[in-house]
Formats: C-alpha cells, sequence, structure tokens
C-alpha cells in the first residue's frame, strides 16, 4: 500500500510565496489537498500563485502582507480565518537578504534583513498561535538556512537573523507543544530561486558554489517544498523542535 500525505482539510498560511520556495511549498501544499493562503509583499505575485492553485483546482486566496508590521500578520492571519474557517500550517518563507561584505554594510542594512527575517517570523507565528492553541493542533515551520547554523561570507546580517530563527524555533517549541503544535525548522543550501542569484554571482557562480556541496549541485525549489510537506504532515507528527538541512550534504563539510 503507498503511503502518501493528505492535507485535506487543512489550512495552510505561506509567507513570501509570490516566487521561489515559498510559490513552490505553496503549490506543493496545494496539490496534497490543503486550502492555502498566500501571503507576499507583492500583491501582483501572490494573486497569481493564488490564481494558479485555483486553476488547477484547488483552493487559494492572496493577501498582500508586510510582515514587518505586527497587525499585517495578524490581518493575514484573520484573512485565513475567514477563508478557510482555521489556520493548521504557518510557513515562515519570507525573508530579505543583503549580499555584502559585512564590513560595507550600513545599519540601514541591518534593519532591513533582521526586520524581515527575524521579526517578520516573530509576529507571524504570534498571530498564528492564537487559533493553534484554541484548536490544540497546528504545524509551524520556519525557514532557516544553512547560513543560520553555519554562517556564510557575504551574508553576515541574514546569518545572524537566521540563527536567531534558529533558537526561536527550538524554544517556542518546548512552549506549545502541550497544544499539540510542532515548530520545526528547515535550512535549506543555496537554492536557485530570484533572490539568490546576487548571492551566487557574488560568490563566483552556481559552477563554483556546486563545488562545495557533496551532491555537486544546488537546490531547486521543489527540494526544498517536499521537505516542508513532510514537517508539515502527520507523518512528521513527533517531531518538533528540530532542524532539518536540505542542502545536498553542505553542512556535513567544514
Amino acid at each position: 500500500m503507498a503511503v502518501t500525505i493528505d492535507l485535506s482539510g487543512k489550512s495552510a498560511i505561506v509567507t513570501g510565496s509570490g516566487r521561489g520556495i515559498g510559490r513552490e511549498t505553496a503549490l506543493l501544499l496545494a496539490r496534497a489537498g490543503a486550502c492555502l493562503t498566500i501571503a507576499d509583499m507583492d500583491e501582483a505575485s501572490a494573486k497569481s500563485v493564488a490564481e494558479e492553485i485555483r486553476g488547477k483546482g484547488g483552493t487559494a486566496v492572496a493577501v498582500k502582507t508586510d510582515i514587518t508590521r505586527a497587525e499585517e500578520a495578524q490581518a493575514m492571519v484573520q484573512a485565513a480565518l475567514s477563508a478557510h474557517g482555521r489556520v493548521d500550517i504557518l510557513v515562515n518563507n519570507a525573508a530579505v537578504w543583503t549580499s555584502k561584505l559585512f564590513k560595507d554594510l550600513t545599519p540601514q542594512d541591518y534593519d532591513k534583513d533582521i526586520h524581515v527575517t527575524l521579526y517578520g517570523t516573530l509576529y507571524c507565528s504570534r498571530a498564528a498561535l492564537d487559533p493553534m492553541m484554541e484548536q490544540k493542533s497546528g504545524r509551524i515551520v520556519n525557514l532557516i538556512s544553512d547560513a543560520g547554523r553555519v554562517g556564510e561570507p557575504y551574508l553576515s546580517i541574514y546569518s545572524a537573523s537566521k540563527g536567531g530563527v534558529a533558537a526561536f524555533t527550538k524554544a517556542l517549541a518546548k512552549e506549545v507543544g502541550r497544544y499539540n503544535i510542532t515548530v520545526n525548522g528547515i535550512a535549506p543550501g543555496v537554492t536557485n530561486t530570484p533572490g539568490s542569484a546576487g548571492f551566487i554571482a557574488a560568490a563566483g557562480g552556481e559552477e563554483k558554489l556546486a563545488k562545495a556541496y557533496p551532491l555537486r549541485r544546488l537546490g531547486q525549489p521543489i527540494d526544498i517544498a517536499n521537505a516542508i510537506l513532510f514537517v508539515a504532515s502527520d507523518l512528521a507528527a513527533y517531531m518538533t523542535g528540530q532542524i532539518f538541512s536540505v542542502d545536498g550534504g553542505y553542512s556535513t563539510v567544514g
């Protein structure tokens, strides 16, 4: 008998889901049967992904959301509740990074990376906790990045922000486990997305970077989405406070 992941009846929010890993994750969760809330700063991109899901027979709404504002994170969750009646899965995917040497960064660069990548995760998680605690179930999946585990040159503030998300993941898991809410992290290596293009170029290009990976390739968005689907499903019901690297073996090196 085949083992399948069925998210029918579940409601999922994916932040930063207008493109890249977020988009691929939203499409995959929808294929597994979940109702989606597509949250992104770019309203046109969010609507496009929602329309793509609906065009394939799924259910999705788009919500323009600035996750650096607590009230907008709360409105995002309220939109999911209004559309789908519950919130079962929150994927904190949205992030930004400034690809520069630390000595060339400005305080404004610090603020931008930290506010989106760390504070955005905090605001969205807090907003989703109330309905999850009330229904006594939920899955929070935080995108950590290997930058937050081993550090990356040209991404010092992003690495610091993701390190904060990693610690938050472990701490929150210990607080909310009693409500049958799991909190886990997925740590991608460098993944081929539009947002990664600047870093890939600054680090010498895809071919050079791939040599650092035992599998000799960079990740694709579906590689990361597959892992997110797993930890968001009942197959991972007894896993919490964990960070799973999805990086072609990079974190085993150095």
